[in-house]
Formats: structure tokens, sequence, C-alpha cells
């Protein structure tokens, strides 16, 4: 039998509670970030609180109505980031490009792959929006590169930090969960298949671009931070200057007169 595995990201976080309290779908199990629901028999519906959702087996209504009941937007599902497998049963346990082969589909099998993938689409996500905060800053490093001055304003400045330490906030709060799961570790067809499946999507890997990239925009808004500082410092002490000199020319005049 081959299944289609599939998960996408809502950009945006799931009211879990709410979900809940709507749906009649069979709960297989929960906890506080996720739910895991039985659509029907072999076919899966996994739920994580910062905004994906996969499904095993679903067909393309169910999952429509399940992503427009959790998305306030009513995406369409193809406009959404995504990640697919086939999944097919064997006598062994492999993952390779677009196919994963397990012994057996058990609620645990469902759980595993389904966690890594909806770990999978949340780090696109924060790829996409970590690299385009990265793009960013580098067209104010060629400026800064080509004429010696940055063209950003204070109130410029304070939103791109806004927006980094946002995106920042949100990864801290959420990339906690790319930790094993403990049902893998007492169960060794599980503990493989989630090694191959995380070796795979390179969660890890991944993972590490996100923070090198977010450390690249911290050090260069640093630096343009500090360059805005000193250009406006010496604009103050400029003004001070004239200040200063408008006075005494003013004393002088008085004198005179």
């Amino acid at each position: 039998m081959i299944s289609k595995v599939i998960a996408y990201h809502l950009e945006e976080r799931i009211n879990l509670i709410d979900f809940r309290a709507s749906t009649t779908y069979t709960l297989l199990k929960r906890e506080h970030s996720f739910l895991l629901y039985e659509i029907e028999k072999g076919a899966y519906c996994y739920l994580k609180d910062y905004g994906s959702v996969a499904f095993i087996n679903c067909s393309d209504t169910t999952i429509q109505n399940i992503l427009s009941a959790l998305s306030s937007t009513n995406k369409d599902p193809e406009s959404l980031i995504q990640e697919s497998f086939l999944l097919t049963i064997g006598n062994k346990i492999e993952v390779d490009f677009d196919k994963i082969i397990i012994k057996e589909l058990t609620i645990d099998v469902a759980h595993i792959i389904m966690l890594y993938l909806a770990q999978s689409v949340a780090l696109k996500y924060y790829l996409n929006a970590t690299a385009t905060l990265h793009e960013n800053t580098l067209v104010y490093a060629k400026q800064l590169e080509k004429t010696g001055k940055i063209k950003l304003s204070k109130k410029e400045m304070r939103m791109f930090i806004g927006k980094t330490m946002g995106l920042k906030n949100s990864i801290a709060e959420n990339l906690f969960i790319f930790d094993s799961p403990e049902l893998a570790w007492s169960n060794e067809d599980l503990s493989q298949l989630e090694y191959h499946i995380k070796d795979e999507l390179d969660i890890e890997k991944r993972h590490h671009a996100i923070q090198y990239n977010l450390n690249v925009v911290k050090e260069n808004l640093d630096l343009f931070q500090g360059i805005l500082q000193h250009k406006y410092s010496s604009m103050l002490e400029w003004i001070i200057i004239i200040l200063i000199l408008f006075e005494v020319v003013q004393v002088l005049i008085e004198k005179l007169i």
C-alpha cells in the first residue's frame, strides 16, 4: 500500500483548544503543543501549535477543510510552504529523497513521521524569513561599501531591529521543540526511523543555518546602529557648536553697539 504524507506551514500559530472543541475526529494523542487525530482508518492528521499541520493518507477535501478551519486567511494549500513524501510498507526502514519505507503504519510511526515533517516546514518558513532579513541587510552593507553612507533613518533602523527581535523571539519560542520525542527512545525501529528522517530532512543543519543568518543580521545591525549613532552624535555636536558661535556673535554685537 502506498500512502501520501504531506505537511504545511500556515505562517501563523494554531489555537489547538479551539480546533479540538470544534472537531469530531478521533483524538489519539495530545499535549499542550500538539494534537494527533485519526481521520479514518489508516488516515491521520497532526497539528503543531507553531503553525504546522501534517496529514497521512487524507483526501484533498479533508486537507482543504482542516486547513480552512485553522487559517484565518483561508489560503490555497498550494501557496503554503509544504513538504511531502510517499509512504510505503516494506521489510525495512528507509528514507530516500521523496519516499519513506516502513515496516508497519502504527500510531507511533505516524507520529514520528508527521512530527518531523511539521518541523521541516516550520524550518523552511523561518529559514526563508531569516534569509530575507539577511538580504535586506546586505543592501545597506553594499551602500556602505560604495558610498561610505547608509540611507537608513532612525525609525527605519528601529523597525528593522524590531522585526529581527520579533523573529528571534518567535524562533526561540518555537524551535525548542526540535528535540527527539521520548516515544522513539525505547523502540529500535522508531529510533531508526527518526534517525533516517532527520538526516534526510537536514533538520539540524537547517536549524544551524537559521541561527547563522540571525547572527549575521545582528552583527550588521549592530554596525549600522553604531554608524547612525555616530552620525547623529556628530550632528548634535555641530548644532551645539553653531549655537555657541551664535551666542558669541550675539555677545560681540551687543558690546560693539
